[in-house]
């Protein structure tokens, strides 16, 4: 009897609790959560006894973090809520309902990630948000600015029966955009649909979809579809590390479960590409990891740059000329903090013009900085081309990158389609080097690079010019072929200058030696060639050709005094003297290949 009537008074004493009294203990815990003063003008009950008490708050305001500027970072002008104290000692907080009236919250993210609405080493909880039975919002206002992700809103928010609705406008990205929410009523612990729109000239992304319960950001799933200028427009919103690219229009579903993403059904184009695919984003330890797989009926590698990375590429294209190595970006700044790994497969690779990379195939993954790929294979026309791809960017320091890749069953013409040459093409490069683009790092690279073609055929012009054949090389047969018996090319290059050793051309009509250096960063040609028939010539040049240039453009010239007319009149002349020229024997054709080809 005693415990029952001590319990009984104890539910009196709470039912008629005068909750005024924990005002200024609520202003001190909130001072100490945000780390700096906050103050509310008054905390009262407003019903007189109830174990569902009714509770005012007036004038609530949490000041601004100096860091974010000046004013208030939240500013209530009426808050009112009613809690039933049943379901406090079961449950943790529920309440019967939330009224707001007068609401402006002020949030900040800066450059360097810093968020005013969390306490200083506060990081998200990921946790699920408390239970309200109803919440009403009037006369709600909403800023938002994040450097970070250069983005921002300006919004007012109204929930009631009716549902929740937040427009306004902002940008991403610089890009004007207006932004729009609708929700259901806030209330319960069931489903709660959503629509989001953010809709500009320069983006346009819809999400459709629903949450476990009303506001629970961390457990929900929905339909996306994105359409943008560029990928990075999309970035800005989802936080994913996407790079910039052309135009893009995709959709997907999403899942989010705490920190754990599921991605599927992704289809759609970005440029002329299409993908499809689906993927896993965990959250650990500060750290994005991904699994997930990409395909590709169709995939353009100038799609991943966007308008101004073309048009730098246009200009240095119109400054430097036409190059063999692309300029491909492979900086790992951006996926810094993403590991994992990722599938992919494009049945169509699509260039700007003929080329003779038809597929590729590979896994990527990526750890801590550290970029591989082990199974890497691009078909070709004819053969494979298939090794290991490897980028390595760590503390700090740039990206460098590490090539060792085997040609397979090749064929010379898919290369160089103009040239009427043909021949069963074998090939081998192993490259190390730094630099932010592809081309940059094969400029500072060393390593090797050997290729080697037999059993083909060429044109008998081309080849008595290769034997420094002039007669033969001008007047010869257009239509008729000599055979090409092997082309051995070894390259062995240090820190970006890659030396002939050896470079030779053995054909039925002759045999060429050249030799010399290719500044890999510049491209640029710096050989001497020096061919010799395997048959008498009616007019052979004298002395060595030079070849300058480029790899793209090589340009050909005679050396010496005199010139073009003055090799000729020497040309002639030991013609008419009758003297005797060296005669070619066939070369070690297996012997080269495999000097060319080989580990040293």
């Amino acid at each position: 009897m005693l415990a029952a009537g001590v319990l009984a008074l104890l539910a009196l004493l709470v039912a008629a609790f005068p909750w005024g009294l924990l005002r200024e203990p609520a202003e001190r815990a909130l001072s100490k959560h945000f780390g700096r003063t906050v103050t509310i003008g008054t905390l009262r009950r407003i019903d007189r006894f109830s174990f569902a008490p009714v509770i005012e708050v007036r004038d609530l305001r949490v000041p601004q973090a100096a860091w974010a500027g000046r004013g208030d970072l939240a500013r209530v002008d009426r808050l009112v809520v009613t809690v039933p104290l049943a379901g406090l000692l079961r449950r943790g907080f529920h309440a019967h309902s939330v009224r707001i009236d007068g609401m402006s919250l002020d949030l900040v993210r800066t450059a360097d990630g810093r968020e005013n609405w969390r306490a200083a080493g506060e990081a998200g909880s990921g946790g699920r948000p408390p239970s309200i039975d109803g919440l009403s919002i009037a006369n709600g206002r909403i800023s938002y600015r994040d450097a970070r992700r250069r983005r921002t809103m300006a919004a007012t928010i109204v929930a009631g029966p009716k549902g929740m609705t937040i427009e306004g406008r902002g940008d991403v990205l610089g890009a004007p955009v207006s932004i729009g929410v609708r929700a259901a009523p806030v209330g319960g612990t069931g489903r709660w649909p959503f629509r989001v729109m953010i809709d500009g000239k320069a983006m346009t992304m819809a999400l459709d979809g629903a949450m476990a319960r009303p506001l629970d950001v961390g457990h929900l799933d929905m339909d996306v579809r994105a359409r943008a200028n560029n990928l990075s427009y999309v970035d800005a919103v989802v936080e994913a590390g996407l790079p910039r690219t052309q135009p893009v229009d995709l959709r997907a579903h999403a899942r989010r479960d705490g920190n754990d993403w599921t991605v599927t059904r992704l289809k759609g184009t970005v440029g002329r590409s299409d993908i499809a695919g689906e993927a896993t984003i965990r959250k650990r330890a500060g750290r994005h990891v991904i699994d997930g797989t990409v395909r590709a009926r169709r995939f353009d590698f100038d799609d991943l740059s966007d308008a101004r990375s073309r048009s730098i590429a246009m200009e240095k294209r119109w400054r430097f000329g036409p190059r063999v190595f692309p300029d491909t970006a492979i900086d790992l700044d951006n996926v810094r903090r993403t590991d994992g790994t990722l599938r992919v497969h494009a049945e169509r690779l699509l260039w700007p013009g003929p080329s003779p990379f038809r597929s590729l195939d590979g896994t990527i993954r990526l750890d801590h900085g550290l970029l591989t790929v082990d199974d890497l294979r691009l078909g070709l026309t004819h053969g494979t081309m298939a090794g290991k791809l490897r980028i390595e960017q760590r503390d700090g320091d740039g990206p460098v990158l590490s090539l060792d890749l085997m040609l397979r069953n090749g064929r010379i013409v898919d290369f160089a389609p103009d040239t009427r040459i043909d021949g069963g093409l074998t090939g081998r490069m192993r490259l190390t080097g730094p630099g932010d683009t592809v081309r940059a790092a094969i400029g500072r690279s060393s390593g090797m690079i050997g290729i080697v073609g037999q059993g083909g055929t060429l044109p008998v012009r081309t080849a008595a010019l290769l034997g420094q054949d002039l007669l033969g090389g001008v007047f010869g047969s257009r239509s008729e072929l000599a055979r090409l018996r092997c082309a051995a090319i070894r390259l062995d290059a240090s820190g970006g200058v890659a030396t002939v050793d050896p470079m030779i051309v053995d054909t039925s009509r002759a045999r060429t030696e050249m030799t010399g250096r290719i500044m890999l960063a510049e491209e640029r040609l710096a050989l001497e060639m020096r061919g010799t028939p395997k048959q008498g010539a009616g007019l052979r040049l004298v002395g060595p050709v030079l070849i300058t240039g480029t790899l793209k453009e090589p340009d050909v010239a005679l050396p010496g005094k005199g010139g073009v007319v003055g090799k000729l009149f020497k040309s002639i002349g030991r013609a008419i003297d009758g003297e005797k020229e060296p005669v070619a024997t066939d070369a070690d054709c297996a012997g080269l290949a495999a000097r060319a080809l080989a580990d040293r």
